[in-house]
């Protein structure tokens, strides 16, 4: 039986969604670092450059970068590119305001959840299946098999 970790935190945008994890050690920039056409990470400073957030349950410390982001976020939603969920140890108010307008403009449910109990970008991998519940703050990890 796989391995199942649960963790709690805040609840920050609705929904419950569930999807394979997309792990960055390192903080993203969301302008300028992921191409919206594509869904691929750009930035050529981190080690997930290359890889695509398209349904992913993104996994990263903090968002870092400029007021624009929220904008990236929405036209990663626009042409069908965007995260499921973001999972965050702290998220920035930029990054909330792209996951809530993406709801509000084009009807995509990208839950947020941070602030929990364990940090997960060291917890979850790239590639293990992962369940957001941003209604409760709920997130479950069933680890990828080996």
């Amino acid at each position: 039986m796989a391995e199942k970790i649960i963790l709690h935190g805040r609840a920050l945008a609705p929904g419950v969604v569930e999807g394979e994890a997309l792990v960055s050690k390192e903080s993203l920039v969301w302008s300028h670092g992921v191409n919206p056409p594509t869904g691929r990470i750009v930035d050529v400073r981190v080690a997930v450059c290359g890889q695509c957030v398209k349904d992913k349950i993104l996994v990263y410390p903090l968002g870092k970068g400029s007021t624009a982001s929220a904008t990236w976020i929405l036209e990663n939603t626009r042409c069908g590119n965007a995260p499921k969920a973001f999972l965050n140890r702290e998220t920035e108010l930029i990054i909330l305001t792209g996951a809530v307008l993406s709801t509000e403009l084009y009807g995509a449910t990208i839950p947020v959840v941070d602030r929990l109990d364990q940090n997960p970008d060291e917890v979850i991998e790239t590639g293990d299946w992962v369940k957001v519940d941003g209604d409760r703050g709920i997130v479950e990890i069933t680890k990828k098999s080996v």
